[in-house]
């Protein structure tokens, strides 16, 4: 089997775990669509950085303040890996 190819196994197991949750697979379809936009980084990094120690903020602050110089505006679920990757 691919990774992009599932089977009939993952399948029923998937109905079979979304049944025993109470979840319908119309369920996950609908919360996606109801899901409100991600916030930018401008608008996550100060509550993260305001909710973890003054040692974390030490060791990640530069790597906040270069996520804020090159993505601020940029909403958390549009870098793709290889654009974070560049960033590195």
């Amino acid at each position: 089997m691919s990774d992009t190819t599932v089977g009939r196994a993952e399948l029923d197991a998937a109905r079979l775990l979304l049944a025993r949750m109470g979840i319908s697979p119309a369920d996950l379809v609908d919360a996606a669509s109801d899901r409100p936009p991600a916030p930018t980084f401008a608008e996550y990094v100060p509550v993260v950085s305001a909710a973890v120690s003054d040692g974390t903020r030490r060791a990640y602050g530069s790597y906040w303040k270069r996520v804020l110089e090159h993505r601020a505006e940029r909403r958390l679920d549009e870098p793709t890996p290889s654009e974070i990757e560049q960033l590195a």
